[in-house]
Order: C-alpha cells, then structure tokens, then sequence
C-alpha cells in the first residue's frame, strides 16, 4: 500500500523524535545512576553508625546522660537502671538464698575514666534461682545510684556476674553508708588505686568477694540495665537492703577522685520490685 504525504514524517518530526528519544535514554541512565548512588549512600551511614557508638562509649560522662545521642537506644528503653525502690510498694516474694562459690584472687585495679573497677580470675561463682553465673568485676558510685525511698547512700558498689553459656547478667548492688571506723575490705582497694585515669595495676593483694556482701540475705530485685552505656537491657538487679560502712575518710577519698558519677534514677513504669520476706 502507498503512504500518503500526511504519513510520511517531516524532517523537523523525525529530528524531533530522535531527540526525544535521546533525552529520555539521558534521563533514564541518569536515574539508574542515582539509584545506584542513593543506594551506596544509604549503605554507609550503618558503618558509620557502628563506629559512632562505638567511639561515643568511650566519650560518654556524667555532666550530660543523654546517653542515647551517643550510645544508641538502649539507653532510652523503659526498663532502665537505677530505679527509687519504694519500700512500701515492693512486693514481699519467696526469693531463693544467693549461693556464694567465692575464691581469693590476685586484684587487679583499673581506673578507667568513669569509675574505679576490680577485676578477678575466673575462679569466682554466684548461683541464683538455679542458673550459675560468674564474677566479672566490681566497681563503685558516688554517690548511690539505686535510692531507697528517695534516699540515697554516699557510696554503692555493683558486683557484676554472668550467666556460664550466655551474655546474661546479675548484679549485686552493695550500699555502703558512713561509719566511725575504717572498713578493712574497702582499704584494700582504696589504698591500691592507680595514680592516673585510665591506668591499670595488677597486684598481689588477695581479695575475696564475700567480705564485700552484707552478712544476711534481705534484698530487692527487679529486671533493669547496666547504668552505664550501652545501656543493656535485661538485667537482673539484686539491692541488697543491709548497707555495708566505711569511714567518711574513705568516702572522701573516692569522691576526691569522682565527685558524681550516678546516673540519675530512671522511671519504673509497670516493673514490679520484689523483696524478701520479713
């Protein structure tokens, strides 16, 4: 069949279409390119997330807790640690004795920037409700983070164990109140702290963990974090209700090298707290 002139393309349509038809493969390449850049783009802030909590744990302090800036959102979840225990309200439950397995080690004593902490051998054991968990290290605020009817201590020491097999925690937290003598356990590790931040000493002093826990048994517990980034959720706090006491030398000597470093009570919301019985 013969076109007619009205099908036949003009020159001006054909250069026209041609045109077109270049731009739209411009076009069209230029979005697959910036596809494949957004998506290079949106792969990077996770490495540079990674590296930014893990440069913020080591820059976090006492005089700013918002924590989660720096350290991630654990550090605003609604199970968070320390917590005011009302006494009244805490639920009286038949809680199972701690089970102490303490042997003596060597010490050895870092100051890290945040706090004074002790370290152990691998030789040291709690067992609560069953499952066995390991001491890891202990270390001290100023003053107590855990209040007590709002109420707080000078001083609070936290024992930290993990459960054998697993990242779960338990830790033991030990008021201490002011006395009119010297506490011959705390000496030990209060005459051996490192002259600088951040310096670690090993030593040949013997500790053993059971002189640090007050003589009986009444405690509270809930389902809390670690207080200090990152934040950890899931760990069970055991506070204990009998203070240990050091001279106020003592509580001198510690606030002389950190004057505040509590993180603020955080909010309960529906965690409930139980307590031994009477």
């Amino acid at each position: 069949m013969k076109r007619s002139k009205a099908d036949t393309p003009s020159l001006y349509k054909t250069i026209r279409n041609r045109l077109c038809l270049f731009l739209m493969l411009i076009t069209s390449l230029s979005a697959c390119g910036g596809e494949t850049e957004t998506e290079t783009v949106a792969d990077k802030p996770v490495a540079v997330e990674a590296e930014s909590e893990t440069a913020g744990a080591a820059e976090w302090d006492y005089e700013n807790t918002n924590w989660e800036e720096i350290s991630g959102v654990e550090c605003r979840a609604n199970v968070q640690s320390p917590v005011n225990i009302n006494t009244q309200e805490a639920i009286e439950a038949e809680l199972a004795d701690i089970r102490y397995e303490y042997e003596p080690f060597p010490m050895k004593i870092v100051d890290n920037g945040h706090t004074v902490q002790v370290y152990g051998t691998e030789t040291s054991f709690i067992t609560v409700e069953g499952k066995r968990y390991q001491f890891k290290q202990f270390h001290y605020h100023y003053p107590s983070e855990h209040t007590i009817d709002g109420e707080q201590y000078p001083l609070e020491m936290h024992l930290v164990h993990q459960e054998e097999g697993t990242s779960n925690l338990v830790v033991l937290a030990v008021f201490i109140e002011e006395g009119t003598t010297v506490n011959p356990f705390l000496e030990k590790v209060f005459t051996q702290i490192p002259a600088q931040k951040e310096e670690e000493v090993q030593t040949e002093v013997q500790l053993t963990l059971s002189d640090y826990i007050p003589p009986t048994q009444t405690h509270y517990t809930y389902i809390g974090s670690l207080t200090t980034p990152p934040c950890t959720v899931g760990v069970d706090w055991i506070v204990f209700r009998e203070p240990l006491q050091a001279s106020e030398e003592q509580i001198a000597k510690f606030s002389a090298l950190y004057a505040n470093n509590a993180r603020p009570v955080q909010p309960l919301n529906n965690r409930r707290v139980l307590k031994t019985e009477e």
